[in-house]
């Protein structure tokens, strides 16, 4: 019938322009992508995505790459990491997710971190000038540290990482957890779980195009930064810290300690002579908690241009952020 015709007429019709406008759509992707990701590093930084190609086609749209690399001459860091796959609805590109493949290599001065993964996920919320938010969730991951300065070479390996950041006015509240964490540089230093939540004041720019790293001077505050090693130990830091321009940090901070002769065995894998210090000061610690009453002891941390001192007892030494 003649309705029948005209509506499949319509269909056919409405599937060419949109075919047409996806296509269209794609290529403008690919012709901007280099202008665009030098508008993402900003000046005196450059981007690649290795034979970039825009895919999804009919309902979706996501951007692929052979391979991924960042360069900053200015503050000598190069990094390149795996294939990159992104998908977003084609009628809400602001929400996308993607997938990354390892390795990551970055050489930061000297400083050399190789991060590997079975599979990272990231999703971000876009807006008009850079990101809302983001997040990123690794699987069995596996950490490479090593260069100048540093007197060992450090390996961690994690079940799982999430991480997180998100804009709150002015300021950028981020964080981070950890599950079943294996190190080489401390003995025994191995953690079930690690929380990182802290708010860094005035840094919401860092979410920003162009999006640059994070220097000094700046504050923060860290709401709750802990490590929990089993079910009777566990290490908690809360308290505002300053970082200077130097890269030094300084603050006045709470440590909740579940277990106090944990915390001697663990000191001693760095500093044997201020875990001497806790082992015989033990009384006098638990005499100084803040908060008596509950199964923990709630100690005073000092950080003073990175010395750190719990009381009266030095810990040692913070590197420059």
């Amino acid at each position: 019938s003649r309705k029948f015709a005209w509506l499949v007429g319509a269909i056919v019709a409405a599937g060419l322009l949109w075919t047409g406008g996806w296509y269209f759509f794609a290529a403008k992707i690919e012709d901007h992508l280099p202008s665009t990701l030098a508008q993402i590093v900003g000046p005196g930084a450059k981007a690649e995505c290795a034979n970039a190609d825009v895919r999804g086609y009919p309902f979706r749209v996501g951007l692929f790459c052979e391979a991924l690399s960042y360069t900053n001459a200015a503050e000598g860091i190069t990094t390149t990491a795996g294939a990159f796959r992104s998908a977003a609805q084609f009628y809400r590109p602001q929400h996308a997710v993607a997938e990354v493949d390892g390795p990551l290599v970055l050489d930061a001065s000297g400083l050399m971190l190789r991060a590997d993964w079975q599979l990272l996920k990231a999703s971000v919320q876009a807006v008009s000038d850079g990101l809302d938010r983001g997040s990123i969730d690794a699987r069995n991951t596996s950490f490479d540290i090593d260069g100048t300065g540093l007197t060992q070479r450090l390996a961690l390996q994690a079940d799982r990482i999430t991480a997180h950041a998100r804009r709150n006015g002015a300021d950028l509240d981020v964080a981070a957890y950890g599950e079943n964490l294996r190190n080489t540089l401390v003995a025994g230093l191995n953690a079930k779980a690690l929380t990182f939540e802290a708010t860094l004041s005035g840094q919401s720019d860092m979410l920003r195009v162009p999006f640059t790293p994070l220097h000094g001077p700046f504050a923060a505050l860290l709401h709750r930064v802990a490590i929990e090693f089993d079910a009777t130990s566990s290490f908690e830091l809360a308290g505002p810290v300053q970082v200077g321009a130097d890269g030094r940090m300084s603050g006045n901070l709470e440590l909740t300690i579940s277990n106090v002769q944990r915390l001697s065995e663990l000191v001693a894998g760095f500093n044997p002579e201020s875990a001497d210090l806790i082992r015989r000061f033990g009384p006098m610690i638990s005499a100084l908690d803040t908060r008596p009453g509950d199964d923990a002891t709630t100690l005073p941390l000092t950080i003073s241009n990175g010395q750190v001192s719990l009381g009266i007892i030095p810990l040692g030494e913070l590197p420059a952020f």
